[in-house]
């Protein structure tokens, strides 16, 4: 983190993944990550990188709520967000596994977290993952301005609060 103090560029960790070798559960409320990241943030001056799909890949994975992990999130920090696809697929036992593949399109559930993300944080720089199985173009340019679409609405309702008062 010295690099974050060192460099003219701010580095912007991103929210911990829970990656299918992540399979186990902590002993400890899955909220702890915020505070972890709010204090990296704050002693270091570095941004974060909020990956929205992370956030559902391991609430659907490991059974928390996404909007409540959300909800609690150190926004003030954010200076960038990524979304992505993820696979279906199922673990040893045969459950349900969600894996971060970056190989589809962003699906609903993913686009839901990411307009209460930029609801909560305004407009905000977003990459959309696709680093496998590239599509053809008009398939990537539709991801692209479904997050031009988001950030209008929340540049809208920003408009609008500041307005009202």
């Amino acid at each position: 983190m010295r690099a974050c103090r060192r460099r003219a560029v701010s580095a912007a960790p991103q929210n911990p993944p829970r990656k299918p070798v992540d399979l186990c559960r902590l002993r400890r409320d899955d909220d702890g990550r915020d505070g972890v990241l709010s204090e990296i943030a704050r002693r270091t001056g570095c941004g974060l990188l909020l990956d929205v799909n992370n956030v559902h890949v391991s609430a659907a994975n490991h059974g928390f709520d996404p909007y409540r992990y959300l909800a609690s999130f150190p926004f003030a920090a954010v200076g960038e967000i990524h979304l992505a696809g993820y696979g279906d697929d199922s673990d040893d036992a045969g459950l349900p596994l969600l894996v971060d593949a970056h190989n589809s399109p962003v699906r609903e559930a993913v686009w839901a977290l990411y307009r209460d993300a930029v609801r909560r944080l305004g407009p905000t720089p977003t990459l959309v993952e696709w680093d496998n199985d590239l599509p053809q173009w008009p398939v990537l340019l539709g991801e692209a301005r479904r997050v031009e679409t988001a950030m209008a609405a929340s540049a809208r309702r920003e408009t609008e609060r500041a307005d009202a008062v």
